[in-house]
């Protein structure tokens, strides 16, 4: 299976690179912002919250979703005397993209910004959104399972992507696009923006070594893995934080395949071609470790 998955994911990397006509350029540390611009930084877009996700097991969890479907606030654990914020500090810091042959670049909405996608429709269990061009729509759902005392809550995001028009799409890639920031933000938030960024096969990855937290404080990791594939998949580390490209310039990796930095973490879904009428699904889980 391993060797199947590499040579789709090889596929699928070369296919993104064909459909974009130019990536990001890699941006070195003086591009990025300073840790007092990221933190004044507001949601200047004004996304509305639609669901929160909470529970109280497990040190407790407190996830807040917006309309479009972007994790505005991602914090766990989430007490009194320990609340550390992982996702959403400052700014909106997560997202999704989607490409298709026929379209210029993309359709995004990365929390800072969106292009291509038109106002979302809302009800108790999901946010939808058409494409412009009127060819795709983005359907998803989040669903919180709490966890136990050794096992922290999670988060399943379940994203279907349909095909409105009357003739097959071919080349769709949907990605999700997560800033993380590990132990930044919260009442107890130390880290100023500096993670340690890896992925496998299937996750992408933010932590903190124990060391690293001050007297007092507490270190820790989130991931975005794999639950559901519609065809091939492939995880990055990206040098922009909410890339919104269709195929992110990769973030310099340590010997160690570690990046170290104010990065940004992905997963890419190719899903093929999309017949009139056809839906397909994909899904990831964010857990915090």
């Amino acid at each position: 299976m391993g060797s199947r998955i590499n040579t789709s994911v090889t596929a699928l990397a070369a296919l993104a690179a064909a459909m974009t006509p130019a990536v990001l350029a890699a941006g070195g540390d003086a591009e990025r912002p300073t840790t007092q611009q990221r933190i004044s930084d507001t949601n200047a877009r004004g996304l509305t919250p639609w669901k929160t996700l909470t529970t109280p097991t497990a040190r407790g969890t407190k996830i807040v979703v917006s309309t479009t479907g972007n994790i505005i606030s991602y914090v766990s654990p989430n007490q009194p005397a320990a609340q550390y914020e992982h996702i959403g500090v400052g700014a909106v810091g997560e997202g999704y993209v989607l490409c298709y042959t026929g379209q210029a670049s993309s359709a995004y909405d990365t929390g800072d910004a969106s292009s291509g996608f038109g106002a979302p429709t809302t009800n108790a269990s999901q946010t939808s959104r058409k494409t412009l061009d009127n060819r795709l729509q983005l359907t998803q759902k989040f669903t919180l399972t709490p966890g136990s005392p050794t096992v922290p809550s999670n988060v399943l995001v379940t994203m279907s992507v349909k095909n409105l028009s009357g003739s097959p799409v071919n080349n769709v890639i949907l990605r999700r696009q997560v800033d993380f920031d590990i132990d930044t933000g919260g009442a107890q938030g130390w880290a100023g923006f500096l993670s340690n960024h890896g992925r496998t096969l299937a996750t992408v990855s933010a932590f903190h070594d124990p060391t690293e937290a001050p007297a007092g404080k507490e270190s820790h990791g989130i991931l975005m893995g794999v639950v559901q594939s519609a065809g091939t998949w492939y995880t990055r580390v990206t040098d922009s934080i909410l890339d919104n490209t269709c195929n992110p310039t990769a973030a310099p990796l340590a010997a160690n395949f570690v990046a170290r930095g104010d990065y940004g973490d992905t997963i890419g879904f190719g899903m093929g071609t999309l017949n009139p009428g056809a839906t397909k699904t994909v899904a990831i889980r964010y857990l915090r470790f």
